[in-house]
């Protein structure tokens, strides 16, 4: 029964692979008129165009409540390379809600500054800042209730 089916599943990979690039033919007739074809023109065309269309998936877009709430709370996550455990704490809280966040590396002075300008003294991270509101250190309920209240949704929502 393994062998039998070993055939009909090559087959149908092998007509998926040629369903992700399709190549279509233009050339103009002996009579003059255009011609189309996903087949190779007759011998003899002296002109002939070739185009090859890949079909793509389609793009994937967040919810309407996830793309409302990022365009008026942006979320930036600060991190640097000494934080550890709270950083990867920090992205798996906010991976898990399916909140689009930027990270932030402090690893220069210039981005020290960037830090303290949004954030203030004295230097922690992690960091969030979600809208204009910072946010210091990691505290999970903390995060939760400034994403709560910036209507990001509580779980990652499917995309679209």
């Amino acid at each position: 029964m393994k062998t039998a089916a070993l055939p009909v599943l090559l087959a149908a990979v092998l007509a998926a692979a040629g369903a992700q690039a399709q190549t279509t033919y233009r050339w103009v007739d002996e009579h003059g008129r255009v011609q189309y074809s996903d087949q190779p023109p007759p011998p003899g065309v002296r002109r002939v165009e070739e185009k090859r269309f890949r079909s793509d998936p389609a793009d994937t877009v967040d919810s309407y409540a996830v793309r409302q709430a990022a365009a008026a709370f942006p979320v930036v996550l600060y991190s640097s390379a000494n934080c550890g455990d709270a950083c990867g704490l920090a992205r798996d809280l906010l991976n898990r809600r399916g909140v689009p966040f930027t990270e932030m590396p402090i690893a220069t002075e210039a981005d020290l500054a960037v830090y303290r300008e949004r954030l203030g003294t004295p230097d922690e991270v992690p960091a969030l800042t979600v809208g204009t509101l910072p946010l210091k250190g990691f505290q999970a309920a903390a995060w939760n209730r400034a994403l709560d209240n910036a209507g990001y949704p509580s779980t990652a929502q499917p995309k679209r």
